[in-house]
């Protein structure tokens, strides 16, 4: 942690903090926290005894605690590692109803969805950034799942993720965001260097999405090849399909054309395409995908949204 409380209830930051400083506290569980000051590491405080205190028991690396330091200099104006007691959370950084939290180690998904639909029951948004490690670190492969559990959805960006550097003094927007057959993930990225924008001019940058485009045939024998080699997924897709009196690979072209919203449901889009064509309005449709069990692990991005989008997608390329 990078803030501990005096006994007078004064709270004091580790980097301006005297080794001679005694009697500190944790703001939260009130224990006894040291205080951790060398030359090669950030300066921070430890609980004595972390197993006390349930809002740190995660631990922090130094690349975690170093881009605490950098978003709160690049803001002057957010609370760092503010407790909110309605919650029982501590977001890395506040700003306002802005609560930013910094991911540099591995986390498990249900406690990702946990955290994320606690801040916006609560009203607030959730900012999540990926640190070095867990941030895609080339163009075009796979994301896991945490990867597109914290990927954020709107109409005008697309699928989109922040990244934060702070050795480099970045934050990093991946954008437009596009699923391959193969298995790749295609996207943009834009950059701003330290102090470049507030922080809250980030979520205004204006984008251009391009269209992303695959051979139909291309994709459908991709899909002969899933089916030969007894791939797992694909063998499951394509029985759904059969029971309701479909083939995967015999489907009009049009559904074999690339779409956004493969970002998240890949292979299985097939299905809702399918049961498009098997349905009369969208309340059957919807209906018919209760057929799919697909679990909706993307909080940051609305269900109800996409597939609404998704049906009117239909549509168009129906009609094409």
């Amino acid at each position: 942690m990078l803030i501990a409380q005096k006994t007078s209830g004064e709270k004091i930051l580790a980097q301006e903090c005297l080794k001679s400083e005694k009697d500190l506290l944790c703001p939260l569980c009130k224990q006894p926290v040291i205080l951790k000051k060398g030359t090669i590491k950030i300066p921070h405080f430890a609980h004595l005894r972390r197993e006390d205190c349930q809002s740190f028991s995660e631990g922090e690396t130094q690349e975690h605690l170093q881009n605490k330091l950098f978003l709160q200099k690049w803001t002057q104006k957010g609370v760092l590692e503010a407790y909110l007691p309605e919650l029982k959370q501590r977001p890395d950084l506040l700003l306002d109803f802005l609560a930013i939290e910094v991911q540099c180690s591995s986390l498990k998904i249900e406690r990702f969805m946990e955290r994320t639909n606690n801040y916006l029951k609560h009203g607030y948004h959730p900012w999540w950034l990926l640190g070095k490690k867990l941030g895609p670190n080339k163009l075009q492969q796979p994301f896991t799942t945490l990867q597109k559990a914290v990927t954020y959805y709107s109409k005008q960006k697309g699928f989109f993720l922040w990244l934060i550097r702070a050795d480099s003094k970045e934050i990093w927007l991946l954008y437009d965001l596009h699923w391959h057959f193969q298995g790749n993930v295609h996207f943009k990225i834009k950059k701003w260097h330290f102090l470049e924008v507030p922080l809250s001019q980030m979520f205004q940058f204006q984008v251009n999405r391009t269209p992303f485009q695959w051979g139909q045939n291309d994709y459908r024998m991709h899909l002969q090849k899933k089916l030969m080699t007894e791939q797992e997924g694909a063998r499951r897709l394509q029985e759904k399909i059969y029971l309701q009196g479909g083939n995967l690979l015999d489907l009009p072209s049009w559904c074999y054309e690339a779409s956004p919203y493969q970002f998240f449901f890949e292979d299985q889009l097939l299905f809702l395409r399918f049961s498009f064509l098997q349905t009369k309005n969208y309340q059957e449709w919807l209906e018919q995908l209760k057929n799919l069990e697909f679990s909706w692990l993307f909080p940051l991005a609305s269900q109800k949204l996409i597939l609404e989008e998704i049906y009117n997608e239909c549509i168009f390329l129906s009609k094409k």
